[in-house]
């Protein structure tokens, strides 16, 4: 089997993270898509650009910090060519155009994740994000709080109204694990977030 791995386009990657990602979709912002083909098709997609959070950089003691926002692959998992490889080759590529000193991405407990890949592929744990408060549905289905804000603010009513209105029930999601590499100058020593300058 044949594996190359390039840059895709924010269409084809979307199509591919909508299907095969727990979340269903793919954040907007600026988003550097790579695709891993297998014999010429899709096998897997990861998903850089800037995370939500403006102060993650100072929060991680660098300068410039690119996020991992998706990463999914297609079923079976195909092992000549594990995604901890995949990182490893679009993290060089992104590092072309798009310098960092850091890559951190998040893994999601509440869908099963605990990080492995990030683990296997030399990241180093960096504690847990603070918990979240999201909303379910009747059928158990969680929406993400949005969902009742966006209503209130059309209909005029407060949060908790439009929480009654849709039948939603607040619940609150576990902390998401945060793992991160860095790079050149910075360099990772134990599970703090230190920093040191090589001379």
């Amino acid at each position: 089997m044949e594996f190359r791995v390039e840059r895709v386009d924010y269409k084809t990657a979307k199509q591919f993270v909508e299907t095969w990602h727990y979340s269903g979709c793919i954040p907007k912002g600026r988003n550097v898509c790579f695709g891993l083909f297998a014999d010429n098709a899709l096998y897997a997609v990861i998903v850089y650009g800037n995370g939500v959070n403006p102060y993650q950089a100072s929060f991680l003691g660098v300068e410039r910090v690119v996020e991992i926002k998706r990463m999914c692959r297609i079923e079976p998992r195909l092992e000549e060519y594990p995604l901890t490889k995949f990182i490893a080759l679009t993290s060089k590529l992104l590092m072309v155009d798009y310098p960092y000193d850091c890559i951190v991405a998040f893994a999601d407990p509440e869908h099963g994740h605990e990080g492995t890949v990030y683990k296997a592929a030399n990241f180093w744990k960096h504690g847990v994000t603070q918990a979240e408060w999201h909303v379910v549905d009747a059928s158990g289905e969680v929406k993400h709080r949005r969902v009742a804000y966006r209503h209130a603010r059309r209909n005029g009513l407060t949060i908790a109204e439009s929480r009654d209105v849709l039948g939603l029930t607040r619940v609150k999601t576990l902390p998401k694990i945060r793992w991160v590499r860095y790079f050149g100058k910075f360099k990772r020593l134990n599970n703090h977030a230190t920093v040191v300058h090589e001379l």
